[in-house]
């Protein structure tokens, strides 16, 4: 398994569905906090995470998310811009990070940040 990046643009259009698309690339396993070596640390804006088997599982599960927001807004959205990359080094910047909470550390990171994501107040969306 590897880490994948995600960053990506959606047209304007409903005000709504941003969240609810990180809402549901969270079901299918991308999520917008990162665990670096010692803190968690929230990306960029419109910025993804997540452990994947290839380029192609992480380009299915994000046309998953996509398709499952249009079903919950009720709308078309187009997708602008995508691109995905597979993590070999990193260097990370966020004005938004923190060390790990305890009552939301997971056995992997991926279940760590996503506790944190769902949970945490700090990363409140």
């Amino acid at each position: 398994m590897t880490d994948y990046l995600v960053t990506y643009d959606l047209k304007e259009g409903a005000s709504n569905q941003w969240a609810e698309f990180v809402k549901q690339a969270e079901l299918v396993g991308l999520v917008y906090v990162f665990q670096g070596t010692s803190k968690l640390f929230r990306l960029a804006n419109t910025t993804l995470w997540g452990v994947f088997a290839d380029t192609d599982a992480v380009t299915a599960a994000f046309d998953k998310a996509l398709t499952a927001t249009e079903k919950v807004i009720g709308r078309k959205i187009t997708l602008e811009k995508r691109f995905i990359t597979a993590i070999s080094d990193w260097s990370i910047r966020s004005d938004e990070n923190k060390a790990p909470d305890s009552r939301w550390t997971k056995t992997t990171k991926f279940e760590t940040c996503r506790a944190h994501q769902k949970n945490d107040p700090f990363f409140a969306y």
